[in-house]
């Protein structure tokens, strides 16, 4: 592979370069109080006496040792502090890097109850709030705040925003301590300007609601992004608009205000070229921060999605996107009582999408071969709103009122030819639905003294989806499936109705015996009620048969009463919390006047622990029990025409799974050393597990569910690591999951196993603080294997992306990765490779950039991928946008 080499050279010219730049000296200390025991993250500055400029920072460790590197020659301030102690100071100018400088704190009485402010410290730790000031870890060429973020130690971005700290998935992200859209990291990331930015804090254990601060095992992690003071009580944000060949346009527009009563965000964008600034997925993921009760006690009833049967796009997977959003954010507090927030979003997409599959079905047939070959558009308007009144007239008291609402027009429209057994059929698809769904929420807490707190809370939801199938095929497309006469053309139609609707209710009551030793009881119920009617049309001068079996008219309802106990205790650095949740079900189930109905007890046990080892380092473990409960779908006993060769049968037979897990996670981020690691394991077995069963009938497949007997499996496992050195940063990565999943093929037990694993690994620098380098190679290996098939795919990914500052405001970003897809089985290879350039211009102290941009310089038209069900193998070859253009124009408002 020519690039590997291009890669390993460029690698190999970096590590040995980078010494010749290391011309910096360490100054080691250790920071100590009066009685000689170590304070852990004391701020340690060195300021240039000759600039005036800090020439380096570190915070002490949990043995109180700091390091920082400096430029020898010069005369240092360095300053040490922490809060409750008096500030050091001393000026050094000559010392060795081989001898431990020890600086001993004195108490200052004075300081004890007062917050240190130290507006100059790039990184500051008190309690569970750590923060970053940006300014020392940015060059001023970062355009938004994942930019910003990807710069921060121990934080990690990826393509579609989702922000992780220290390897732990950001929950919320808030802007001067609002919600900002309910804390979605995807539209903070991709839209705040990063000159807007002063500081990022980071909020462990985050928790909004007073009176439960401390009593649950809330592990939320959010962060506060601190706005730049010129940046507030004012318009600011940025306004772009470009334009290029093939009628390539983009406009996009960022409007912020914040003051201390009123926040507004405003987000708009247009554009044909791939810039996602809301998707499908973003809209189906969306949950408006409802959350609903049961899911806590461990009882969920698995309600089909509204996003089945549709492609979604992405910019490495379809030929052409054309997306519309408006997004409107409203933080408002007429006092210290009341806080009303909310948002609306509206959004318009027109996707189109190609692929070629070579599709390997697991029957025991051994023609089992199918290429398929399909071109998709996918059209979407959706809407989403919300608004949640606060009120908390002290600080023992929280309340607070939320309703969201959602709505949803998408159709998509397909043109598949598939050719299997030398047999060619055209089939079209139309696929429509308008799904909408409303919740409403009210939450009451009150701590009437420091041993009781007192929590109500009420969910409601009403949920309607109507898909609509359209098949037209040249040929019969279930045939040994459905008895119909023969014709030259056949159209079948298919309506669906589905109406849920959920009530939950729960009430808590803490008692605090002591400040390590709390009880918490709870009461709640649940109630799901769900209608499902279906039928199914044939166009046909000929009268049908079979076509009966296709109708439904089916009732379901759900009902969970349930009493827990959680006990946590906390000795040492050593936090316990065993619970326990007795839960009575009942369920009925309805179809066409026949009621079968059933009820069942069981006991739920729960445990979470969490060791501090020291300050920077953690162990947590988690054991939880849970069931899962069918829905109407999946209970209907009529055929659902699934795709144009599978149709789907119920099982009124079916009962929950039970389901445990085991999860284990360790966390490292050791200032001194720079050196970060998080890894995790996760271990889940599922009794009773609702699985797929497939009968094959040529191609066509008849899909239903049921209970197995033999226990399914899960293991996944992670690991993340990164060190920043004087001029680099180094970090990798490995992701693990194994699957063992046992079904039904054919009325015979068939154990499908499949082995995943990812390995990354990467490492930046900078070159004459002009030239950024951004070096990462990939390897994804995913391994299939069913009774009567096995494969192995394998992809290199190498990559290496530039910025570099050429002259006054000039700048210059590239990005290259080149892949290798192999098939092991058929003994193939593929290679694809993407090139984009971006130049743009922004003088200084001026509000315009001008933007030249170029996508796919080497005009790529597809990509390899694959993908594993329980009865089929796939590998793909997608379509993607070819070369193009654009000149943009940006104006910071």
């Amino acid at each position: 592979m020519p690039f590997l080499k291009k890669i390993l050279g460029i690698s190999l010219f970096l590590l040995i370069s980078i010494p010749t730049f290391a011309q910096n000296k360490l100054l080691i200390g250790q920071v100590l109080d009066s009685l000689d025991h170590p304070i852990p993250y004391a701020n340690v500055v060195a300021i240039n006496q000759t600039t005036q400029k800090i020439g380096g920072f570190g915070i002490s460790d949990a043995s109180g040792r700091f390091k920082i590197s400096l430029s020898p020659g010069s005369e240092y301030l360095l300053r040490v502090s922490f809060v409750g102690f008096k500030k050091f100071e001393r000026v050094i100018k000559d010392w060795s890097p081989d001898e431990q400088l020890q600086i001993i704190l004195s108490q200052d009485e004075t300081m004890l109850d007062q917050v240190e402010v130290v507006t100059e410290l790039p990184i500051t730790m008190k309690g569970d709030t750590l923060t970053y000031k940006t300014d020392a870890f940015t060059t001023g060429t970062e355009r938004k705040l994942e930019d910003v973020l990807d710069k921060l130690p121990g934080f990690e971005v990826d393509d579609n925003g989702e922000v992780k700290v220290q390897g732990k998935k950001v929950d919320k992200v808030m802007v001067d301590g609002k919600a900002f859209f309910d804390g979605d990291t995807k539209l903070a990331t991709k839209n705040l300007p990063a000159n807007a930015v002063d500081r990022v804090q980071v909020l462990k254990n985050f928790n909004e609601v007073a009176p439960t601060r401390g009593l649950d095992n809330n592990e939320t992690l959010a962060l506060n992004i601190q706005l730049k003071e010129g940046k507030k009580n004012l318009v600011f944000g940025d306004l772009s608009a470009g334009a290029g060949p093939k009628e390539r346009y983009l406009g996009h527009a960022n409007a912020f205000y914040y003051a201390p009563k009123l926040n507004l965000n405003l987000i708009a964008d247009a554009n044909n070229v791939g810039e996602l600034a809301f998707t499908l997925q973003d809209y189906f993921r969306f949950s408006g921060g409802l959350s609903g009760l049961g899911g806590r006690t461990g009882s969920t009833v698995s309600i089909s999605g509204d996003d089945l049967g549709i492609p979604m796009a992405q910019r490495n997977n379809a030929r052409d996107l054309v997306t519309n959003l408006a997004a409107l954010n409203l933080n408002y507090s007429p006092n210290a009582k009341w806080r009303h927030a909310g948002f609306a979003i509206g959004s318009t997409s027109k996707n189109q999408l190609g692929s070629s599959s070579q599709r390997t079905y697991l029957s025991s047939e051994t023609d089992n071969q199918e290429l398929l070959t399909s071109a998709n558009r996918v059209e979407n308007a959706s809407g989403m709103l919300k608004y949640a009144a606060t009120y908390t007239p002290k600080e023992e008291t929280y309340v607070k009122y939320s309703v969201f609402g959602k709505v949803a027009d998408i159709s998509t429209n397909s043109l598949l030819n598939s050719n299997f057994a030398q047999q060619n059929r055209q089939i079209g698809t139309i696929q429509e639905r308008t799904p909408y769904s409303i919740q409403q929420k009210g939450e009451w807490y009150h701590a009437p003294s420091d041993k009781r707190v007192y929590s109500v809370e009420v969910n409601w939801e009403k949920k309607f989806i109507d898909p609509l199938y359209d098949l037209t095929s040249n040929q019969n497309p279930f045939q040994g499936l459905i008895p119909v006469f023969d014709q030259d053309r056949y159209r079948f139609l298919q309506n669906q109705e589905i109406n849920t609707g959920v009530f939950e209710g729960a009430f808590n009551y803490y008692q605090i015996l002591n400040p390590t030793n709390h009880l918490n009881w709870s009461l709640g119920f649940q109630r799901t009620n769900q209608e499902m009617t279906s039928e199914v049309e044939l166009e046909s001068d000929l009268p049908a048969e079979g076509l009966e079996a296709f109708k439904n008219d089916n009732r379901f309802g759900f009902q969970d009463l349930y009493l827990g106990m959680t006990y946590k205790t906390k000795w040492k650095s050593l936090i316990i919390s065993p619970s326990v949740y007795a839960h009575r079900y009942t369920w009925q189930d309805t179809q066409f006047g026949q009621e079968q109905s059933q009820s069942k007890f069981l006991l739920l046990p729960n445990l979470y622990s969490k060791w501090a080892i020291t300050t920077n380092r953690s162990l947590t473990y988690r054991f939880s029990s849970s069931v899962n409960f069918m829905d109407i779908q999946k209970l209907a006993q009529g055929l659902i025409i699934q795709d144009y060769n599978s149709i789907f049968q119920g099982n009124r037979l079916l009962e929950n799974g039970l389901y445990f897990s085991h999860n284990l996670d360790y966390n490292h981020f050791d200032f001194f050393s720079a050196f970060n690691l998080s890894g995790g394991l996760n271990w889940t077995r599922k009794r009773d597990d609702l699985v797929n069963t497939t009968n094959f009938q040529g191609i066509n497949r008849l899909v239903s569910i049921q209970n197995i007997e033999p226990v399914n499996e899960t293991l996944t496992g992670r690991v993340e690591a990164d060190k920043r050195f004087e001029k680099f940063k180094v970090s990798a990565g490995g992701n693990w999951n194994t699957f063992s999943t046992n079904t039904l093929l054919d009325d015979r037990l068939n154990e499908n196993s499949q082995f995943s694993h990812t390995y990354d690994f990467r490492i930046t620098t900078t070159f004459f603080k002009k030239l950024e380098v951004d070096l990462k190679y990939e390897w994804n290996q995913n391994f299939y294997q069913s009774a009567n098939i096995k494969n192995t795919f394998n992809t290199h990914s190498p990559s290496i992306e530039i910025d570099l500052d050429i002259w006054k405001g000039l700048k210059l970003n590239t990005d290259y990765t080149y892949n290798a897809y192999f098939n092991q089985q058929a003994g193939t290879k593929s290679e694809f490779e993407f090139l984009n350039a971006f130049l743009s211009y922004q003088g200084k102290s001026s509000p315009w950039e001008f933007r030249l941009t170029v996508w796919n310089i080497l005009d790529t038209r597809s990509i390899q991928r694959d993908s594993f069900s329980e009865n089929l193998i796939s590998t793909y070859a997608y379509l993607v946008q070819p070369r193009y253009g654009l000149f943009t124009v940006k104006w910071d408002i």
